[in-house]
């Protein structure tokens, strides 16, 4: 019962971000600076839950994002490998603390690991996504590291003020 409860929370998740993503930020911003907020999702997701879980519902995501924006399956491979990723990078800047215990949250890391966190797994999703952006051909003549470094930083901001008022609000 318990898996089909997080499926539940997990899928509303996916809607609202997507929700946010496609209405409001992709008609807000230009094409030169995106912000992804529906990284959100892999940051936000329980480190104890179902491993093949999370890598499912972090493809689809990135696939409804696909389906809204129309470009071929970049955001589905972008936030699968940072799904993918995600406990790598956590162990990096936390160590092994974090798989010891089964209450773990990223709320306990200190201030400058959880920003170097959110930005190592910003920056990984937004390379990877832009750089199947310029093979596809869509961004062909643009510099694909000014974009990704605006943009991870842009998204790691947001991220960050997330954090700070999820933080409060507890």
């Amino acid at each position: 019962m318990n898996l089909i409860k997080s499926f539940i929370i997990s899928v509303f998740y996916i809607f609202i971000f997507c929700l946010i993503q496609v209405s409001i930020l992709n008609s807000l911003f230009s094409s030169e600076l995106y912000p992804y907020i529906y990284i959100l999702f892999i940051l936000i997701y329980p480190y104890n839950e179902n491993r093949f879980l999370f890598l499912f519902l972090s493809f689809l995501i990135g696939w409804i994002i696909d389906h809204c924006m129309n470009s071929g399956g970049i955001h589905a491979f972008s936030s699968t490998l940072s799904a993918f990723l995600r406990l790598k990078f956590l162990q990096f800047f936390d160590g092994k603390n974090f798989i010891n215990r089964n209450d773990f949250s990223i709320y306990e890391l200190s201030f400058i690991r959880k920003v170097l966190y959110i930005f190592s797994l910003v920056v990984t999703h937004h390379f990877s996504l832009l750089i199947l952006g310029m093979l596809k051909g869509s961004i062909f003549n643009k510099i694909v590291l000014f974009r990704t470094t605006f943009s991870s930083i842009f998204t790691t901001i947001l991220c960050i003020i997330y954090f700070f008022f999820k933080k409060i609000k507890q």
